[in-house]
């Protein structure tokens, strides 16, 4: 394994259901992600995406194959050892929002430095976190009085609150019109280009090529590779 390789899958497949009775997801998925990539995987619905981002986020361990993250076998992890590496390295963003709607945009991204047990001056980290999205005015407003972009941003700015090296985006922009997905998608870029890791799913093709790679996927398998000619 190459120093900066994130991820590495060699024959992946994923199984729901019984022996007899059952779904496979993923059917052999092979797959190397190296350190300051973005790359978007993009596939129709039921192809396997989801399942994929679930494997490399270390919420799900596949039926079979090698998942590898910075060289440790995911496999070989303990439940409690997966969710510490999760914590410490892995930001995820989702289609929608997944905020408490009841707490403001400054206690959002305080509550997940709660929960990565943040040592620090906790104030100044969230509104350094706020200001980076552009959003250190709206500290103090509910989901609910922040439009849909704005709700995007809070997410990423919580995703990153434990500075993880990794960032995994299920469909960001999908409940986003096209200028606030644009906005999204230059954060996005932004944070590969300080060096993260960015793994996106997504079905706007738009999108996908501000990406570095395209990975097309469907029926749990890859079908290809694509390297957009041009990024916005």
């Amino acid at each position: 394994m190459q120093r900066d390789t994130v991820y590495e899958l060699v024959d992946v497949r994923k199984r729901y259901g019984t022996r007899r009775n059952y779904v496979e997801a993923l059917r052999g998925i092979s797959l190397v992600v190296r350190k300051g990539e973005f790359i978007a995987v993009m596939g129709p619905s039921g192809s396997g995406k989801t399942t994929l981002l679930s494997i490399l986020g270390l919420l799900t361990k596949p039926t079979s194959g090698t998942v590898k993250i910075f060289g440790k076998d995911v496999m070989r992890l303990t439940d409690k050892q997966a969710t510490l590496l999760r914590r410490k390295t892995i930001g995820f963003i989702f289609q929608t929002f997944n905020l408490v709607p009841w707490l403001t945009a400054y206690e959002n991204v305080e509550l997940a430095l709660a929960i990565g047990e943040y040592n620090g001056n906790r104030r100044r980290k969230i509104m350094e976190l706020l200001s980076a999205v552009g959003l250190e005015h709206r500290a103090n407003h509910r989901p609910t009085e922040l439009s849909g972009g704005e709700q995007q941003r809070v997410a990423i700015a919580r995703a990153l609150a434990n500075d993880p090296i990794v960032i995994l985006a299920d469909e960001p922009t999908g409940n986003l019109d096209t200028a606030s997905g644009l906005q999204v998608m230059s954060i996005l870029r932004s944070l590969v280009e300080e060096g993260r890791t960015v793994v996106m799913v997504t079905h706007d093709q738009k999108m996908a090529e501000m990406a570095d790679r395209i990975v097309k996927i469907r029926d749990g398998k890859i079908l290809g590779e694509v390297i957009p000619d041009v990024k916005a």
